[in-house]
C-alpha cells in the first residue's frame, strides 16, 4: 500500500456526503421547521435526543453493511421519519408519504463545500481519474446536489449502494469500484469523512485511505488509522502529485 505522499495511484474514490456535499443538517432542521410552521409544538430536546437516537440506529453503517434484506437510503429516511412521529404522536397527523418526499427534495438543494469545485478538476488535471462511492440511492438527492453544482469534471463511475445492493464498509461497494475503473486496490485511494465506511471500509479491502476531519475531532478508537488526514480536500494537492508529463 502507498503512503503519502501518495505514489503509484491511479484514481481517486471520493465518498459524497461531508465528504463532498455539505448538507448542514438539512432533514433535521427542515423537519424542525416544517413541524413547527404547522403548529405542531414539539420539546426542542426531546427532538434532538429522539432524531440523534433514530439516526444512530438507521445509519450504523456496520450494521447496515450485513443488513437482509438491503433496505435503500429512502426506506431509512422513512423508517426514522415514522419512528420519530410515533414517539410524538404525529403518526396520525402526518402524511409521511409526503413529508418524505418534500424532505428527499430539499436536501437535492445543498451546496459543495467551498473547495471541492477548485480541487477535483485540479486532481483529474494532474491525471486522476476520479470515482464516486457512495452509501446512496441510485437517484439520491446528495448525488443530484453534487451533479447540480456544475463541478468542470468528469466521473469515470459512480457506485452507489443502491445498485450494488450493500452499503460500505462491506466489501461489495468497494469490489464494483475497482471492477469498473479495471484497477487494484493499491492504484486507488479513497478519501471520505467516516471512519467506519469509509476508512475502515478501505482499509479492510487493501486501498489506502484519506480521512476527512472538517471539524477537528479525535479519530474514534476501534477503526484502523487512515493513512492520511486532512482538514478538507485542499490537502489532497499536498498528497497527490501531478501524473502528467507536464508534472514531471
Amino acid at each position: 500500500m502507498s503512503s503519502p505522499p501518495f505514489t503509484g495511484i491511479e484514481a481517486v474514490l471520493f465518498d459524497v456526503l461531508h465528504t463532498l456535499v455539505d448538507d448542514s443538517g438539512f432533514p433535521r432542521f427542515q423537519l424542525w421547521e416544517m413541524l413547527e410552521a404547522e403548529g405542531c409544538r414539539l420539546d426542542a430536546a426531546d427532538f434532538e435526543e429522539t432524531y440523534n437516537s433514530l439516526t444512530a440506529r438507521e445509519y450504523d453503517w456496520e450494521a447496515a453493511a450485513v443488513e437482509d434484506p438491503f433496505r435503500t437510503m429512502k426506506d431509512r429516511h422513512k423508517t426514522r421519519l415514522k419512528a420519530l412521529y410515533r414517539h410524538f404522536d404525529l403518526d396520525r397527523r402526518r402524511d409521511l408519504v409526503s413529508d418524505i418526499e418534500m424532505l428527499w427534495d430539499r436536501i437535492a438543494t445543498s451546496g459543495v463545500y467551498r473547495e471541492v469545485p477548485d480541487v477535483l478538476p485540479i486532481l483529474q488535471g494532474r491525471g486522476y481519474r476520479i470515482a464516486l462511492i457512495s452509501n446512496a440511492d441510485i437517484d439520491d438527492p446528495v448525488i443530484r446536489a453534487l451533479y447540480r453544482a456544475g463541478i468542470d469534471v468528469s466521473f469515470d463511475t459512480v457506485v452507489t449502494s443502491q445498485e450494488v445492493g450493500s452499503y460500505k464498509p462491506a466489501a461489495r461497494i468497494f469490489e464494483r469500484a475497482l471492477y469498473e475503473l479495471g484497477l487494484e486496490p493499491e492504484e486507488v485511494v479513497m478519501v471520505g469523512d467516516n471512519p467506519a465506511s469509509d476508512v475502515m471500509g478501505a482499509k479492510r479491502m487493501g486501498i489506502a485511505a484519506v480521512w476527512v476531519d472538517r471539524r477537528g475531532k479525535d479519530f474514534p478508537d476501534g477503526y484502523p488509522a487512515p493513512d492520511a488526514r486532512i482538514r478538507d480536500l485542499r490537502g489532497l494537492l499536498d498528497l497527490l502529485q501531478d501524473t502528467t508529463s507536464n508534472g514531471q
